[in-house]
């Protein structure tokens, strides 16, 4: 708790040093924003801290809140048809000295989703394995609140090395307002360290350390009629698990809160390369290990079950600084093999009302390999005191998951494809103290697999139970991340320049619709997200 509580005040106050030198020492960036700094220098997009010194400006800062309103049926299965989030962000780059730079980001949304059911878990798409509601008919309300923190500063220690180090911190609370109720506190910490060494004039080097410890705490309760039975599924993939009545043992033990608990170790490569004076690309290697498990470790309770992975991952980055024009290439890649096993247990009586765990093995269940795979070009053209006149962006990514759920002899196979297609444009008119700008774009999504290819291993005894199965999220899934879909998506945005200090007003407004095509199971084809943000870059 005191670690929390250290981590907390440091990434306050990386965030407040940033934002008070920033409003203190405000020379003029012009019409520059966040989005077009990152661009303009891949380091500032790396884990390894120490690229910060990379910073060209003095100092930038954006402050903004927003509210997202979503409708439509056209969801995943943990997903609301009809959604509100509002949240505030303040993020900040700042250059102490010649040595020293700083980064900083404070981040809070509030969400409330209603007619929401599928997984007890915030995020079910990180989770070695899932557990479901076992009927699609007690859909209620949930709410999610999340902080988010983040702290990091550079240091050059000579002309050649710069060391540097983050921390990336989240806490969220999640909660199901209808019985079967779920409670689920999240803790998220991320922890690098990392140093850079300029080979030469074309070349710098980088290597960082990377660690990440997070638990989702889940407690299950009920508040209505004792005599309702609420049944949920133990997912080991593609749900496809066994089923489990709310009471007094297992998964979904009452009373009782179970941690999912991440542990990650690993680390990162990086090197930037100047081909010319204004050409340069970023490329960043890393390996992550992945190990954790669900329930609590103590003789007198249960580990549930235990997971493990690798992780690998590429991000490259080719960038042209032009005197009016800048143009970048985004290439990024990530695998990750995951295997789940299930804890073999049995309660044992010690004798004076004490029952200890004894475990005898364990199952194999979850054998899964997630790949995603993008590239993207960004333009920005007819730079003029940092705002483009032109903004084109074409991206294209593609998503595969192969999993193979086993209870044996028993097993469900599934593959799944998802390759999207992106492309919009953006107008900017300047003038000496006002920016319009109107945003134009649309994505095309298709994709293809199997569902489900169920099997055995051998054939069942006559003793053994067959695994259960939850249709109506498995079709609704598959539909969702396989199906042809259009979406469309229109902007606009004014920010206006205050006082003579560097400071912009801004305000903006986003309007999109997804519509999706041959939809059978999901309950409905469209999607609509209205967003409107008010924010102040200085």
């Amino acid at each position: 708790m005191l670690i929390n509580k250290r981590i907390l005040l440091f990434t306050l106050l990386s965030g407040a040093i940033c934002s008070v030198f920033a409003v203190q020492y405000s020379d003029s960036i012009g019409w520059k924003n966040l989005p077009y700094i990152k661009q303009s220098e891949a380091w500032l997009n790396s884990e390894n801290a120490a690229g910060l010194h990379t910073l060209s400006i003095p100092r930038i800062t954006t402050a903004e809140v927003y509210v997202d309103k979503q409708n439509g049926g056209f969801i995943d299965y943990f997903q609301s048809d009809n959604s509100l989030e509002f949240g505030a962000q303040v993020e900040s780059f700042y250059r102490l000295n010649s040595k020293v730079v700083f980064y900083g980001k404070v981040d809070y949304r509030n969400f409330a989703g209603k007619n929401m059911s599928g997984s007890y878990f915030i995020n079910p798409k990180n989770t070695p394995f899932d557990i479901v509601e076992y009927t699609d008919e007690n859909r209620g309300d949930k709410k999610l609140e999340n902080y988010h923190l983040v702290g990091a500063v550079s240091a050059d220690l000579s002309k050649k090395i710069t060391i540097g180090g983050k921390v990336d911190y989240t806490a969220a609370n999640y909660a199901k307002q209808k019985d079967l109720r779920h409670v689920n506190k999240l803790l998220d910490m991320n922890v690098t360290v990392g140093v850079s060494y300029l080979l030469n004039k074309q070349i710098e080097l980088g290597a960082n350390y990377y660690y990440r410890r997070s638990t989702e705490g889940l407690l299950l309760d009920m508040y209505g009629t004792t005599d309702q039975i609420y049944n949920s599924l133990i997912s080991y993939g593609s749900f496809f698990g066994v089923m489990e009545q709310f009471g007094e043992n297992g998964y979904t033990k009452e009373g009782e809160e179970k941690p999912l608990f991440n542990e990650y170790h690993g680390g990162a490569l990086q090197l930037k390369w100047h081909i010319l004076p204004k050409l340069q690309f970023f490329n960043e290697f890393a390996y992550k290990s992945r190990s954790g498990y669900y329930g609590k470790k103590s003789p007198a309770t249960v580990v549930y079950s235990e997971h493990e992975s690798d992780i690998l991952s590429y991000n490259g980055t080719l960038t042209l600084q032009e005197r009016k024009n800048l143009h970048s290439l985004h290439i990024d890649f990530q695998q990750e093999t995951l295997n789940n096993f299930e804890n073999i247990y049995r309660y044992n009586n010690e004798g004076g009302g004490i029952n200890n765990v004894d475990y005898y093995g364990t199952l194999d269940t979850t054998d899964k390999t997630t790949l995603n795979l993008s590239a993207e070009y960004r333009g920005n053209f007819l730079v003029t005191d940092g705002c483009p006149a032109w903004v084109a962006k074409g991206s294209f990514s593609y998503f595969s998951r192969e999993l193979t759920a086993s209870m044996y002899p028993y097993y469900r196979k599934q593959d799944i494809t998802s390759t999207t297609f992106h492309l919009s444009g953006e107008r900017n008119i300047c003038h000496s103290k006002d920016m319009y700008s109107l945003y134009l774009g649309g994505t095309y999504v298709l994709g293809n697999g199997n569902a489900l290819k169920d099997g055995t291993y051998a054939t069942p005894s006559e003793s053994q139970s067959a695994p259960k199965s939850m249709d109506t999220f498995l079709h609704q899934e598959f539909e969702y991340l396989t199906c042809k879909r259009l979406k469309g998506e229109i902007g606009f945005k004014y920010a206006h320049a205050i006082g003579a200090k560097g400071m912009k007003g801004y305000t903006s407004i986003r309007y999109a619709m997804t519509k999706a095509f041959d939809v059978e199971y999901s309950k409905g084809s469209q999607r609509h997200e209205l967003t409107w943000t008010l924010g102040v870059t200085f």
